[in-house]
């Protein structure tokens, strides 16, 4: 893990508060609800530092690296990581658009699992062939699969979890 956001995480808040672990049972209830099973290396993330925002007084975001099927680069900011729960209800968000201005934003299978300050998230694919990637998309107001939005506006981030956490770099204030 960097050493910045291992600094991070171990630290409390600016309130001084230290960060909630998510607990066994929220995710036992995720993998419950959604029939998958999660990752070993998620859950000791979850379960040793919880949900968390990654910025603080001096670092904006952490950046990662995102591989298009095109060839072509760039560099996406992750600014939280998110709960079973926030996976659950941003990927329900994607699959019923609540104006109707589309149909599923997603493809199957995959999660929303950080955020950044628009629409950019990092998604954990736990379909059984592609098991743990950790992908990129910008969501756009447009069904997956239709014409200018499908997996070619999916970029690779990450063979697993831990491979993800071990190529962020800070974004300093």
């Amino acid at each position: 893990m960097n050493g910045s956001l291992d600094t991070l995480l171990n630290t409390p808040d600016e309130m001084g508060r230290v960060h909630r672990p998510v607990t066994n049972p929220e995710i036992d209830e995720f993998e419950r609800s959604e029939g998958v099973t999660l990752p070993d290396s998620l859950k000791s993330f979850w379960s040793k530092y919880g949900s968390r925002d990654l910025n603080s007084k001096k670092i904006f975001a952490f950046k990662t690296k995102v591989v298009f099927p095109d060839g072509k680069k760039k560099k996406a900011d992750v600014g939280a990581i998110a709960s079973p729960g926030k996976m659950i209800e941003a990927r329900q968000r994607y699959i019923d658009p609540l104006y109707g201005n589309s149909g599923e934003r997603l493809p199957a299978g995959v999660y929303p699992l950080t955020f950044d300050s628009g629409y950019g998230h990092c998604l954990l694919d736990l379909n059984a062939d592609t098991y743990g990637r950790i992908l990129y998309i910008v969501i756009k107001a447009k069904t997956f699969g239709d014409a200018g939005y499908g997996w070619d506006h999916v970029g690779m981030v990450a063979k697993d979890f831990d491979e993800f956490l071990a190529d962020f770099t800070p974004d300093y204030l």
